[in-house]
């Protein structure tokens, strides 16, 4: 019976040895995050809903909507918060880690303070209360920040002012134990904040409210380390912006680097116009444009005729001469706005807005603008066949108008069919 006098199950001895301590601690943060994730899927947040659906509502109760664009069939990417490639991978990167920075530190805070309440077997709950709830923010933020698409200075900011809130939890709790030693978490959580928000201005607005409350409480809290405590808040500071500089730093240099590989991934190396696939990436934006100005998506196949057999008796260097200047007459002989991407080995799509321009006088300009170049003096002259074909977004796809276009240039009366031995080697992929 004594032993039940200090437990139902356990003696004294048990209950009151360190490794018992330890234990109770892991239980207790284990239920502690067990009730924090309950309480944050019970809270009712906002979920999106798919478009097709708001649309189906919306026919619901008699109201007209837009149809949908049939281009959209093509897939496209979100673009990113930022002008520029750097900016875009900033806050990308942003809106990535400032939910897990959440998620580790109220998870850290949490653990602290309950192993602070249990190792002083629950004497010292009220200097620890705060510093739990403060950890149990933190969690949420975590989970709130993580399912909603937040922009990303939004973000920044949230995670800047909630590191600066837990300084000051850190600082009344030394004030209220009038001990040095909570000073030191303040200083912990200086040193890591700045480089999760990836932007100055909230690292520096930060960083200037910790300084004024640290040497605030330097001389309200007891101690002897009144100098010390400054300084090292000074330098924490210091490391911190440093730590935010080398990684923006990093972030630059790799976004340049990226910007360079999507270049070269879009753009023809040879003749400079883009590729097959970078213009397939921006034929979305362009069928919506024509959507909201009521216009027609046009396509034009251009393609060299007998480069093959050019290339066989003048060598391959004057059949990309040959692709360098046509790409470059054709750039400059389409309307304003439109696309110009080398479609195959000797052809070219030009995608654009309006009604499709006549074949027969377009492949003339080009002709005769190849020509004035002087670069067919003595050796093959260079012609090409026209295919054109234009629809309505929301009724055709893009790979529809090009199958017509390149139809309507195999029927061009301009082009002449070769044999059959020399259509095998016209077209040959870049």
């Amino acid at each position: 019976m004594t032993g039940l006098t200090a437990g139902l199950l356990l003696p004294q001895s048990v209950l009151t040895s360190d490794w018992f301590m330890w234990l109770a601690t892991v239980v207790a943060f284990n239920t502690i995050v067990y009730v924090g994730l309950t309480l944050a899927k019970l809270i009712p947040l906002p979920k999106q809903f798919h478009p097709s659906r708001v649309r189906g509502w919306l026919r619901a109760i008699g109201t007209d909507v837009d149809r949908n664009t049939a281009v959209d069939e093509i897939p496209t990417r979100p673009i990113p918060e930022g002008n520029t490639p750097y900016d875009q991978m900033r806050t990308t990167i942003a809106k990535r880690d400032i939910p897990q920075a959440f998620a580790l530190v109220g998870g850290f805070v949490v653990l602290l303070s309950a192993a602070a309440i249990v190792g002083s077997g629950g004497r010292e709950l009220t200097e620890h209360l705060v510093e739990l709830a403060a950890g149990m923010i933190f969690l949420l933020l975590a989970q709130i920040l993580g399912r909603r698409d937040f922009r990303a200075r939004t973000m920044m900011w949230t995670w800047a002012t909630a590191s600066t809130l837990l300084v000051l939890v850190f600082i009344l709790e030394a004030m209220s134990a009038k001990s040095q030693t909570p000073l030191a978490y303040a200083l912990i959580a200086m040193t890591a904040f700045a480089p999760v928000v990836l932007a100055w201005r909230p690292v520096l607005t930060a960083s200037a409210v910790m300084m004024a409350s640290m040497v605030t409480a330097s001389v309200m809290v007891p101690g002897s380390e009144d100098l010390r405590i400054v300084a090292s808040t000074f330098a924490a500071l210091v490391i911190s912006a440093t730590l935010l500089r080398l990684r923006l730093t990093a972030l630059d240099a790799l976004s340049d680097e990226q910007s360079r590989a999507e270049a070269l991934a879009s753009t023809d190396v040879l003749t400079g116009v883009l590729t097959r696939n970078g213009l397939v990436s921006l034929m979305p934006e362009m069928a919506g444009i024509a959507e909201r100005v009521e216009e027609r998506v046009c396509v034009m196949l251009i393609d060299i005729n007998n480069l093959a057999k050019a290339n066989e008796q003048y060598g391959v260097r004057y059949g990309d001469d040959v692709l360098r200047e046509v790409a470059k007459v054709v750039e400059s002989h389409v309307r304003t706005g439109d696309l110009v991407a080398r479609w195959g080995g000797d052809e070219f799509l030009v995608a654009g807005l309006g009604d499709k321009p006549d074949a027969l006088a377009l492949a003339a300009r080009i002709e005769d603008a190849v020509r004035r170049t002087g670069i067919n003096l003595g050796r093959w002259p260079t012609t090409v066949r026209v295919g054109t074909a234009a629809g309505d977004p929301r009724e055709t796809t893009f790979d529809n108008l090009v199958a017509e276009a390149i139809a309507a240039a195999g029927h061009s009366a301009s082009w002449v069919p070769a044999s059959a031995d020399d259509r095998r080697g016209d077209s040959v992929e870049p």
